[in-house]
């Protein structure tokens, strides 16, 4: 079942991925029929499933050239250490997923991230496909429905992982969170930090309580509303937030998106490209828990 140097998929033939083995029960073009060993079966992209034999066959001779036990060999409580997302994964309910466990993702990436200053651990989100990254003590004594997080969130077609903090309505009071993090960002200084790792992340800002506004891109020249080459603004960003009335809701996302094959095949790499995000995020992080 592993990969050899030329390989290509065959009718009845039985193969393995992250999920366990499968075989394969048809073939039509660029997409074939897998079903694994527990009845279940899924439509999947021929190349796919190609990059993930090419990856797991990589590791695999990265580990017997360091002399390191395969996964197999490993004890049982070690096996359930996240090994990569399943295509299976994406969907848009957290029903039938482990990924969202302590075991998994989460404490993968928690262990990952760079600091001595927060103990992150991780928490699923309630019975959607999405996970919270946060330290253990700002997690426990601030304003729940309100806390700044790192997140982890997976839909039918992406991976999306970030930075979140939210501004409550006029009837929720306020947010020592969102006061502080705003206040950071009014500095100029932090702003163009955060807009050049905007740039050399790929990321882009969005309002969750109001998508009909759409994403704030960074570009080389500033911040754009859009893709479609409207003039680029170094102010947009503060238009951006204070165009909402103080009156209603801000989720403030900043947000790394990563289509669905791309994550799959990336298997347990995966971890370290969040983690590493996620690290160089925390100086936002740390404003804004940091009152």
């Amino acid at each position: 079942m592993d990969k050899p140097a030329e390989f290509e998929f065959s009718v009845d033939g039985q193969y393995e991925n992250e999920k366990g083995v499968f075989r394969v029960i048809s073939i039509n073009k660029d997409e074939m029929i897998i079903r694994w060993e527990n009845g279940e079966e899924i439509l999947t992209d021929i190349e796919l499933q190609l990059r993930i034999a090419e990856r797991r066959h990589r590791e695999k001779q990265e580990r017997e050239s360091a002399g390191k036990p395969s996964p197999k060999s490993t004890s049982n409580r070690e096996k359930t250490v996240f090994s990569g997302f399943a295509p299976t994964d994406f969907k848009k309910s957290a029903y039938g997923t482990i990924w969202r466990s302590r075991s998994q993702l989460g404490a993968a990436v928690a262990q990952k991230i760079d600091t001595t200053q927060f103990k992150f651990n991780s928490w699923a989100f309630g019975n959607k496909p999405e996970m919270h990254v946060q330290d253990i003590e700002h997690h426990v004594h601030a304003e729940t429905d309100y806390q700044t997080r790192f997140f982890v969130r997976v839909d039918h077609r992406a991976l999306y992982y970030g930075f979140r903090v939210a501004r409550p309505d006029a009837k929720g009071g306020t947010s020592t969170d969102w006061k502080a993090f705003s206040g950071w960002l009014t500095q100029q200084e932090n702003e163009e930090m955060l807009h050049a790792i905007a740039v050399k992340d790929n990321l882009s800002f969005c309002n969750l309580t109001s998508p009909s506004s759409g994403a704030l891109l960074a570009s080389d020249d500033g911040w754009c509303t859009d893709e479609n080459g409207r003039q680029p603004s170094k102010e947009a960003l503060a238009g951006y937030i204070n165009d909402a009335p103080e009156t209603r809701p801000f989720d403030l996302q900043l947000v790394r998106t990563i289509d669905k094959n791309e994550a799959v095949a990336s298997g347990r790499d995966i971890v370290g490209n969040v983690a590493q995000l996620f690290t160089r995020l925390l100086p936002l992080y740390q404003a804004a828990v940091t009152h």
